[in-house]
């Protein structure tokens, strides 16, 4: 069977957790939902991903494969393209896998597997159009300046060879021109629309103890954990006795094994319920029984899926300028809170606990920030490639 596109990814999305996940299923969903017919091809660790279904294990690899890629400093992301070296085979599988399927259009999701270019033109497949999907400028969040180098290098060779470049923010997009895009298009980050059942409310209401709760969620991203402790320490005060601050995510490991948390350990009980990565069920109900979302947000790049999903969630919101990074339009909207000031940023929490939100945003003001409403023009832009 011939497909319209070959989707090369780097995890797997069909029970995705973290906003990379969410923005691909999001974009996978709207090319098939367009009539396209799409192969996604994900490539990763499932010590990293467990949880994947049997269409996307083809090219899941364990234990050895993960230790020997990450062993001596190695990246999983950065270093991903070591994975064909390691094991020959599995790059001839994933390779007569596009052949078979004859894609008009194949998209790359990230630069890590910028190493396939070359391979694909042996391979025949030099008339399929290429796509540069990307969710950042990822040299620029790179610690190291060897590699943001290597990065760099990645991002360029995609860059230079892309029939299409997808960016996620305008400042993006004029880093991509800059580097000599042929062709750019600006798709942000979006969300669902959140709804909770009767009987889903309160099963949580008992699990919270009727407390108040401010919600939290982050991916396993270290400047969500870096965020954090900024706006929270030395003291998060702004949490009165009767509320706690529920932190969803990734980031619950980040910040359980900072020592930061560990010499703060009394102070995060007192107030803070760190519950980890969650069903979307859960996460329904979280936002539903929210006093307020926070966004603490201070460092790192590009466009936070999580502020879409605070803004569509109607709540009171409290976050940083960082946070509305392509979201700038909605940050005058009712109930946004925005500081970079610790102090500040608790002070507003407090508020919302003390005295409730200020006033309701409405749906219609933020309903083009629902995936399909964000991404209603992107299948447009893969078929016309393929004319």
């Amino acid at each position: 069977m011939d497909y319209d596109v070959s989707y090369i990814g780097v995890y797997p999305i069909s029970k995705p957790y973290h906003g990379g996940q969410r923005r691909v299923r999001a974009f996978v969903d709207a090319l098939i939902e367009s009539g396209m017919r799409v192969d996604y091809l994900p490539i990763f660790s499932a010590i990293s991903y467990p949880e994947y279904d049997r269409g996307e294990g083809e090219f899941a690899f364990g234990r050895e494969l993960h230790t020997a890629l990450v062993s001596g400093g190695g990246k999983l992301d950065l270093h991903a393209h070591s994975i064909f070296g390691l094991e020959p085979a599995y790059k001839q599988s994933l390779l007569a896998r596009i052949r078979r399927c004859s894609p008009k259009v194949i998209i790359f999701e990230q630069p890590w597997h910028a190493a396939l270019l070359s391979d694909l033109r042996e391979q025949g497949l030099d008339r399929a159009k290429i796509v540069y999907s990307s969710q950042n400028v990822e040299s620029q969040l790179m610690a190291s300046a060897l590699d943001r180098s290597e990065a760099e290098r990645l991002e360029r060779e995609l860059v230079e060879a892309a029939d299409l470049v997808v960016a996620c923010t305008q400042y993006d997009a004029n880093v991509y021109a800059g580097w000599g895009a042929k062709k750019i298009c600006v798709f942000g980050n979006g969300h669902i629309r959140r709804n909770a059942s009767e009987s889903l409310l309160r099963s949580w209401r008992h699990e919270l103890r009727y407390r108040k709760v401010a919600v939290f969620t982050g991916s396993a991203h270290p400047p969500n954990a870096e965020g954090f402790f900024e706006l929270f320490l030395p003291a998060p005060g702004c949490i009165p006795p009767d509320a706690r601050l529920v932190v969803v995510g990734g980031v619950c490991d980040l910040i359980t094994s900072s020592p930061l948390y560990a010499s703060n350990r009394s102070i995060f009980a007192e107030t803070t319920m760190l519950i980890g990565r969650q069903e979307e069920d859960a996460l329904n109900a979280l936002f539903e029984l929210a006093e307020v979302v926070v966004l603490p947000v201070t460092s790192g790049g590009g466009s936070n899926l999580k502020t879409a999903e605070a803004l569509l969630s109607l709540k009171p919101i409290v976050g940083t300028s960082k946070s509305f990074v392509g979201f700038e339009d909605y940050k005058t909207l009712a109930g946004v809170t925005i500081t970079d000031d610790p102090a500040k940023f608790k002070q507003a929490i407090r508020d919302v606990f003390l005295f409730g939100g200020k006033s309701a945003r409405r749906f219609e003001e933020v309903r083009n920030l629902t995936w399909e409403n964000v991404l209603r023009g992107y299948p447009s832009y893969i078929k016309n490639l393929s004319l």
